[in-house]
């Protein structure tokens, strides 16, 4: 069996089994941090101490969100890797089914990384400032460069996710699925 067959897209087939492999590796840890999860912290006690848990007042509001339904943040992170894996599979043999479904995802991770280019804070804590006085001067500088690698990275990111999926959506590597 060749990893990577004659007359196909050598780059394409590269992408794919790195994809593979780095999906199969998040998939098993998200099954693992899963399992932990639910035999540790799916005691009633852990619950009512979590429902009665102060949150932050400018708490980044996709924390907020993964901190109300902890239990589908974790389901859905195990689901987003398997199907990541099983359409990197699917690319690498070059299936019809999986183009279509990584273009999909790709279109989808693109846009949440632009999402995340044009509003840090939903990510990042806001800076604490009160009437232009800065409140936490030590804290603001290091939200400052969280907002900004986080920029930086949607940025990077997003540009190739968008890249990919536009190379097959619309271009040449288009022609080698079946």
């Amino acid at each position: 069996m060749r990893i990577f067959p004659e007359g196909r897209s050598r780059a394409l087939s590269a992408a794919a089994l790195a994809t593979a492999a780095v999906c199969g590796f998040m998939a098993a840890k998200a099954a693992l941090d899963l399992a932990t999860f639910v035999k540790v912290f799916s005691t009633p006690a852990f619950f009512l101490a979590l429902a009665r848990a102060q949150l932050p007042v400018e708490m980044p509001p996709v924390a907020a969100l993964l901190a109300g339904h902890i239990r589908s943040a974790f389901v859905f992170a195990l689901f987003f890797w398997l199907s990541g894996l099983t359409l990197a599979a699917g690319v690498l043999r070059r299936k019809e089914w999986a183009r279509r479904g990584a273009v999909a995802m790709l279109y989808l991770l693109s846009a949440a990384a632009l999402l995340l280019l044009l509003f840090p804070w939903l990510v990042v804590p806001r800076q604490l400032v009160y009437e232009g006085l800065s409140l936490a001067p030590d804290f603001n500088d290091a939200v400052r460069v969280a907002a900004f690698f986080a920029r930086t990275a949607a940025l990077l990111l997003g540009g190739l996710c968008l890249w990919w999926a536009l190379a097959l959506d619309r271009g040449g590597l288009r022609k080698e699925f079946r």
